[in-house]
């Protein structure tokens, strides 16, 4: 599957679902399926693969948890044909805890490569913190969790100015849950494997969250 070829794609699942997650990932224009990952439930130390369509066949990229109990979660990424290693994604967990997400994407000799980062300060910490809040909290929680969240993703290797790679924003309502992947605006093309798989982890995770 080459996924260069698409400028938006959009990551579905359904706002609620008991057990698991199932994200569909399409060509929005057309509604085309390019994509597929299922998991029956979330286990930190299963793979998550990224599968060519439905029938679950045809593997294209393989996320593996390398270091989970950790402040620094990281994630290997993997080529599902070739086996080879691609990137390392790695979280900065007291930073996503207490400021905004973030995410370092590690090259296969351990250097800096890019990042991936919520571009608003001050929407992460609401969403984090405003729960506390006495007897509104709830409320003002999930009001926010209605709000949509953006994440950039950076090509930044080490001594170089950082430059945007693609941008993810975050919707959801009652129901469905999307998260549009789009690099018109790139000012640097990646490996498309690699927004793919960010993308992937980021709603798996936020499956995980809802659950």
């Amino acid at each position: 599957m080459d996924y260069s070829m698409y400028k938006v794609l959009e990551f579905k699942r359904k706002f609620f679902k008991i057990f698991g997650a199932e994200i569909s990932i399409t060509e929005p224009n057309s509604d085309t399926l390019v994509g597929y990952i299922k998991m029956k439930a979330w286990r930190l130390r299963a793979d998550i693969d990224v599968y060519k369509d439905r029938t679950m066949q045809q593997s294209v990229v393989r996320i593996g948890g390398k270091q989970i109990i950790s402040f620094k979660p990281s994630y290997a990424v993997f080529d599902s044909v070739t086996q080879q290693q691609i990137v390392t994604l790695r979280f900065r967990a007291l930073r996503t805890a207490f400021v905004r997400g973030h995410m370092d994407i590690i090259d296969m000799n351990g250097n800096d490569y890019g990042y991936v980062q919520e571009t608003s300060s001050w929407l992460a910490v609401a969403r984090r913190y405003f729960f506390l809040v006495p007897f509104i909290g709830e409320y003002i929680e999930l009001l926010f969790a209605f709000v949509p969240q953006t994440f950039d993703i950076m090509y930044s290797p080490a001594g170089a100015a950082p430059q945007l790679a693609a941008r993810i924003i975050h919707r959801k309502n009652p129901f469905i849950v999307k998260m549009s992947l789009n690099t018109t605006e790139a000012q640097v093309a990646l490996d498309p494997r690699i927004n793919i798989v960010v993308c992937t982890l980021l709603s798996i995770l936020d499956a995980n969250k809802n659950a």
